[in-house]
């Protein structure tokens, strides 16, 4: 049996290129051959991959011609060679499995409307990116020889339902995973030692501390966490871990709410699980997000969970564990969310306890048994 994954890219920290590593060894130890369909093997290759790397074409000037190019080879290279399965993890046109984990492309356009002005949201459609994703995307959805799309929630299936209606039933679902087991002692660990972790950060211990992960501030939220955050009592504290271009932006609005000192940045970090066992609770009051894997960590983590019903994350959340921001749009109404973080709620080891069942090596394993399942048809 013969697998392709497209997948143009690679970084070395990247969620997407772990994720796709991880399949090809799960692919691999059922004896499948595969082959990575890549614009960068040359860094692909500085990992230990069990796959045959195929190196594409991509002009990499901007991101429309990323795109197109690497598309167009991808389909060169198609037609010359057959695969039982081919899974696209890119925006290309061409497979016949597609895990959609950036989710709708035509859905996060709408949604960054709705926050926008008419102008700035004209500029969006008319923007010749944004069209050819949405045009890209409708190709791959409505491909004859797309036989299923995986998603990573309801939320990002609903999307599909709504805006290519054609695709709704090639649709299954498969939640993100976690890698629950390798957290377990930096969670056993936070009871005796969450003081001097605290203190290791430049913090002060005694305070509460919500924790904002995420890169692209305005998608996640940031600013209306720091809106919320004056609307707080003044023990509690926002840490911020994530880059944005706009970082000096948003400390600005933190000094003019005269929260200064009470929103900490502390940029990119390779190694986020200090910032979890230091942190009471979190929050991402995101625009749109198919399935936060930060938010995942945090309740694996045992941290109670503050999003929006646009983080594909809420469908997981049990009872106690986290909630809801009812009106994203509202300061109040995110406000009022995060107070309910501060109240009495389910223990920390219950939280954690309700997303064992997302292991990660369950949870992929399901795509890639179906795929395998699908090919040998």
């Amino acid at each position: 049996m013969r697998v392709a994954i497209i997948k143009s890219s690679y970084a070395p920290y990247g969620g997407a290129e772990k994720y796709a590593a991880r399949m090809i060894g799960a692919f691999a130890a059922r004896n499948v051959q595969v082959d990575v369909l890549t614009a960068e093997s040359g860094d692909w290759g500085q990992t230990s991959l069990d796959a045959r790397l195929v190196s594409l074409k991509q002009v990499k000037y901007n991101n429309l011609l990323r795109l197109l190019t690497f598309d167009a080879s991808v389909g060169r290279y198609l037609q010359k060679e057959k695969y039982d399965c081919i899974l696209g993890m890119d925006r290309t046109s061409l497979q016949t499995h597609l895990r959609a984990g950036g989710g709708v492309h035509a859905a996060w356009i709408a949604r960054r409307c709705d926050e926008s002005s008419r102008l700035r949201c004209m500029s969006f459609k008319v923007n010749p990116f944004h069209r050819a994703m949405i045009e890209m995307e409708r190709k791959a959805f409505l491909s004859p020889g797309l036989r299923r799309i995986f998603c990573n929630s309801h939320l990002v299936e609903n999307e599909i339902a709504g805006f290519y209606p054609g695709a709704s039933g090639k649709v299954t679902v498969v939640h993100n995973g976690i890698e629950w087991d390798e957290l377990s002692e930096a969670f056993s660990g936070v009871a005796a030692m969450k003081s001097s972790i605290v203190r290791g950060l430049g913090l002060n211990s005694g305070r509460y501390y919500f924790l904002f992960v995420g890169n692209g501030f305005e998608r996640k939220g940031l600013r209306k966490a720091i809106s919320a955050l004056k609307l707080l009592p003044d023990h509690v504290d926002l840490l911020v871990v994530g880059k944005d271009k706009n970082e000096k932006a948003y400390r600005t609005l933190a000094g003019k709410s005269g929260l200064e000192k009470r929103v900490h940045f502390f940029g990119l970090q390779r190694n986020v699980v200090p910032f979890f066992q230091a942190a009471d609770a979190f929050i991402l009051p995101t625009i749109y997000d198919p399935f936060s894997n930060a938010s995942l960590e945090a309740l694996a983590m045992g941290l109670y969970l503050v999003t929006s019903s646009a983080n594909g994350c809420c469908e997981v959340i049990d009872k106690g564990a986290g909630c809801i921001i009812q009106d994203l749009r509202d300061t109040g109404s995110v406000a009022e969310a995060m107070n309910r973080a501060l109240k009495d709620h389910i223990s920390k080891d219950r939280i954690r306890e309700s997303v064992r069942h997302l292991d990660f090596t369950t949870q992929l394993n399901r795509i890639v048994d179906m795929c395998i399942e699908d090919g040998r048809k």
